[in-house]
Order: C-alpha cells, then sequence, then structure tokens
C-alpha cells in the first residue's frame, strides 16, 4: 500500500516509492528502504544533499559494519558525479570498502569496458569477482581526488573501487561454468577486435584467461566470447549479486521488452518528450547485443520480408511487421531502428515514433514465446 503524499520528494529514490511498510525481506534494501523515505521527507537541495543524508543514515543502522552497505549504495545511486560520491565518502569513513587501488587477492572473473574509446589504458567501469567471493565495482573519478591527505595529479581516468559484499553461491556456480567450459574458451585467441563504428575497448578475463578488445559478436570467436560473458551476468543475476544490477544487463526479452515499454510510457506521458534521449542512450545497444541481435541498418529484416525499399514503393511497418516470423531478425530491426534515432535523425524528439517500437515488442514477444 502507497502512501499519497505530496510532500514527498521520489526523484531520486531506488527503493522507496511511498510504501507504508518495507516491502523488502533483504535487510540491506529494508535499510536503504527507511533512510530513503526519511529522506524523501526532507527538503534536499542536491542529489548531493540527498545521497549525504541517506548514507548517513543507514551509518546508524549498522555502526559498525556499514562500510559494504554504504559503498553499494553509492555505487548504484545515478544522480551524483563520482568526485561527489568520493567526497561523500571519505566524509563517512568509508576504509577498505571503497579503494583507489585495485583490491589485492585473485579474481576468477572480471569484466571491464571504456565509455566508448579504444584506448585500452583508460578502462573506467567494471566488476571484479574474487575467489573468496568478494565483488567490487569499479568506476572512473574524472576529478582531482584525495587520497590519504594527499592531493595526486590529475588524471582523467582514476579508478575507484566499490566493495559490494562476499557471495558464495555467486562464486561456487562461476567458478564451475568456466572450470566446464574451460577447454573451449582458453583455445579462443586473447586478442578480438570487430571494426565497429563509436565501438567500446572491452577486457574479460575468466581465470587466466584474458580477452582484450572490441568485442562485438561479429565473429565465431567474438560472438563465441561475448555469449560466454552473459552466461556468467546470468549467474550473478540468479544468485541476486548486486554487480549485476550495476551492469543493468538484460538478457532475457520479457525484462528488455517490459524495461523500455515502461520509458516509451513515460515518453507518451510528458508532452516535452525530453526522456526520447533516456531512449536512445548506449544501454539500450547493450541490451540488444546481449539478446544475440545486431545492428544492420534493417538489411536481414527486408531480406527476410521480401522488401527492397530501393526498387518497390514505400510499405508501412505493419504491413512488413506481418510477414516477419523470425525473432534474431526481427530484434536486428529494433536495433537497427534505435540506432537511426541514436545517431541519424535530425530532430529525434519530433520524429521519435513510439508506436513503432510499441508493435515491434509486442511481435517480438509473439515470437519468442509462440503459443
Amino acid at each position: 500500500m502507497q502512501v499519497n503524499n505530496e510532500d514527498q520528494n521520489l526523484e531520486y529514490c531506488r527503493y522507496y516509492h511511498g510504501e507504508q511498510q518495507d516491502p523488502y525481506m533483504d535487510s540491506f534494501k529494508g535499510r536503504a528502504w527507511m533512510a530513503e523515505q526519511l529522506a524523501s521527507e526532507r527538503a534536499s537541495s542536491s542529489a548531493k544533499d540527498f545521497l549525504s543524508f541517506v548514507t548517513a543514515h543507514i551509518n546508524k543502522w549498522e555502526p559498525y559494519g556499514y562500510e559494504p552497505d554504504v559503498a553499494r549504495y553509492m555505487a548504484f545511486f545515478g544522480h551524483c558525479s563520482f568526485k561527489e560520491k568520493i567526497e561523500i565518502a571519505r566524509a563517512s569513513g568509508l576504509g577498505n570498502a571503497l579503494q583507489f587501488e585495485k583490491p589485492r587477492g585473485r579474481t576468477i572473473f572480471e569484466s571491464h569496458m571504456d565509455a566508448g574509446f579504444y584506448t585500452p589504458e583508460t578502462i573506467d567501469t567494471g566488476v571484479l569477482l574474487y575467489s573468496d567471493g568478494n565483488v567490487y565495482i569499479k568506476n572512473a573519478v574524472q576529478y582531482f581526488v584525495v587520497c590519504d591527505g594527499a592531493m595526486p595529479e590529475e588524471n582523467s581516468c582514476n579508478q575507484v573501487y566499490f566493495h559490494v559484499g562476499k557471495y558464495k553461491e555467486t562464486v561456487d556456480a562461476v567458478k564451475k561454468l568456466i572450470k566446464e567450459s574451460w577447454e573451449r574458451i582458453s583455445s579462443l585467441p586473447s586478442k578480438i577486435d570487430d571494426i565497429v563504428c563509436d565501438g567500446g575497448f572491452s577486457h574479460y578475463k575468466f581465470l587466466s584467461k584474458h580477452f582484450k578488445g572490441m568485442i562485438y559478436g561479429q565473429t565465431e570467436e567474438s560472438k563465441a566470447v561475448e555469449a560466454f560473458h552473459n552466461q556468467v551476468l546470468n549467474i550473478f543475476y540468479r544468485t541476486n549479486t548486486p554487480s549485476y544490477e550495476w551492469f543493468d544487463a538484460t538478457t532475457d526479452v520479457e525484462t528488455f521488452v517490459e524495461v523500455w515499454s515502461l520509458l516509451l510510457d513515460e515518453i507518451d506521458a510528458d508532452e516535452t518528450r525530453a526522456k526520447v534521449y533516456d531512449f536512445i542512450d548506449d544501454r539500450f545497444a547493450e541490451d540488444c547485443r546481449n539478446l544475440g541481435f545486431e545492428m544492420d541498418t534493417f538489411e536481414s529484416f527486408y531480406k527476410h520480408c521480401n522488401y527492397d525499399p530501393e526498387k518497390s514503393p514505400e510499405k508501412p511497418f505493419e504491413e512488413l511487421l506481418s510477414v516477419c516470423f523470425d525473432y534474431h531478425v526481427l530484434g536486428n530491426a529494433i536495433f537497427s531502428q534505435w540506432r537511426y534515432y541514436n545517431h541519424w535523425a535530425y530532430d529525434v524528439r519530433a520524429e521519435f515514433d513510439t508506436k513503432w517500437f510499441r508493435l515491434a515488442f509486442n511481435k517480438l514477444l509473439e515470437l519468442a514465446y509462440p503459443q
């Protein structure tokens, strides 16, 4: 049951949505829910002010072991810059829960990616799973960072590691999967370069095997690496490991349609259509790749529908959709349509067609789960 309280500000809330009672069975989420409830009832001057209040309140509930919970909450809070997070973390005395060097120990899985520049030295986001079950989220601080009272030189990619907890079930399952697949995975080339426009650099590690390059599934080797990487991420999802939440990786079509359809609703409900820019964010592309779709500028879709746009009269999308019976072909078309708005549209707010995506999403579910 939700509270109808116009004085509450839920803009920055992740766990509290106006409920009267804590809906979570998870102790961390419960503490975060209560802290956000209290924060939403006061006037926060900024996202930083809100985050400072929440982290201070989480401290009260776990005064002698709060560091992992605070670091976890901060790692997933998307409304502050990392410079602001570092300032709050230092004020909160996070200690080993927040580190500026890669934590010592043996990792069995690492996934790193950059911000879209082919520069291996500036890999700036990632997750690390250690053999003892500890999970760290890595991100970059794009500003000066005070570390142990010293001011280091300016670095466009200072690394910071947030400890988000220990997950034995996850590490056991990941070890098992890697060992079962070791013969196949270890034989693949370590250097992979799928030449793609606006591509980013990735670095995956499974036990002692590293894969580096532009990994986008355009070759058989690249597809094998990316598919195995997604298998590991599915373990993070199944075992409810927070780092999966940070990845925001969608690996099932129902979740994909549900998440992006909600954003379509928000676009239609707002006359400014400002949320269009959230839809054309690169996360949509990552979800498409995770589902095995390719951005091929409608080539496979037109071929499957026996339609040549250069030689045939223009056909309504509904007509083409009625003769599309291939799940992956339609997924490729969805990816291609997104790419048009992301890269080529002159006036994306005016041109963006929510109806197109709704029709495509509905047909995609039909093809994924035929009656």
